[in-house]
């Protein structure tokens, strides 16, 4: 870390420490709200999901399973047959179970740290029941704009896969996959205590970032940035619902939704979706960081898969709306 970036980092941390002391109520109750939501939502949705995901890999069924995608995946992403698997499991269960899968998927030897990159790239999804009924349904109040964000985020996903498409190793053979080890017992252990470590890391991030994005509607940054760009023609829904959703993505899209434009907010909230808000970034981060994968590389492939989602929604918004 270089002495421009530690200081900056003490700065910030030392202006978030000062909002605390000085405002308490305030970040109390964001911290609340924050724990709220792990504990009412996402808690009971995702456990059961990193439990049995968890199971499943540690038992070859994961691997079993991918045999039969074998030659798609490997055509299109220039990845492991287990790709086939995550991708599933990540359309299904949504953030951040694909960066989990992946890192798990490289501890128990299922592919190597190189081809977990080429993962990672198509793996990072939204679920369908957030996008449909939270998003479409709850915010936009229109089911419509929840089938467009969808397809917009799931072929942008595919999209994204082949353009961080990675050549094959020739040193990588095509060997079987290892079979589990241990004890049907260990194996239990063993997934109970991940998806409890994983859902509790989740949870701490979740009412971090949410504190975070209460102090920058508490201090006016988000009010000030839409009065800085009003002059362009751009609203301040809009402008806010960016800036709160590239921190936490719901309350992004929450602020776009209220906003009369749908040629514009539709495709920015299908791209913020996509993002995922350095929320969703950092826990899936968590993850893979254990398989060496850097946060650089991976915001690459955010930024991509956020772009593409644009310009397909934007398409789509043009031809529904």
């Amino acid at each position: 870390m270089s002495k421009t970036v530690r200081i900056a980092t003490v700065v910030t941390v030392a202006f978030f420490m000062a909002l605390l002391i000085v405002f308490p109520a305030v970040y109390m109750q964001a911290v609340s709200d924050g724990l709220r939501l792990f504990c009412v939502s996402v808690l009971p949705a995702m456990f059961p999901f990193f439990f049995f995901s968890r199971l499943l890999t540690s038992l070859d069924v994961a691997a079993s399973l991918s045999r039969l995608v074998r030659k798609p995946v490997r055509y299109l992403f220039g990845a492991p047959e287990i790709g086939g698997y995550i991708f599933a499991m990540s359309v299904m269960c949504g953030y951040p179970v694909g960066a989990k899968l992946v890192s798990d998927s490289v501890q128990l030897g299922l592919c190597t740290e190189e081809e977990a990159k080429s993962l990672v790239a198509f793996t990072s999804t939204s679920g369908p029941l957030f996008v449909l009924g939270t998003v479409g349904s709850g915010m936009f109040g229109d089911t419509r704009t929840g089938v467009v964000i969808l397809v917009a985020h799931y072929l942008a996903t595919i999209l994204n896969g082949i353009v961080f498409k990675r050549r094959p190793s020739s040193k990588t053979p095509e060997t079987s996959l290892p079979r589990p080890e241990g004890s049907y017992d260990d194996v239990l252990a063993d997934a109970v205590s991940s998806s409890v470590r994983s859902i509790l890391l989740i949870g701490a991030y979740i009412t971090l970032f949410n504190m975070i994005a209460t102090a920058f509607v508490h201090i006016g940054a988000v009010d000030a940035v839409g009065r800085l760009l009003a002059p362009l023609g751009i609203s301040e829904g809009l402008c806010g619902g960016v800036l709160l959703g590239l921190i936490e993505v719901t309350r992004g899209t929450l602020l776009l939704a209220g906003t009369p434009d749908l040629l514009l907010s539709v495709p920015l909230a299908a791209a913020l979706v996509s993002f995922g808000g350095a929320s969703i970034a950092f826990q899936s981060l968590a993850f893979l960081s254990k398989c060496k994968i850097t946060a650089g590389y991976f915001f690459c492939t955010k930024i991509s898969h956020a772009v593409i989602t644009f310009l397909i929604a934007f398409a789509l918004s043009a031809l529904v709306f």
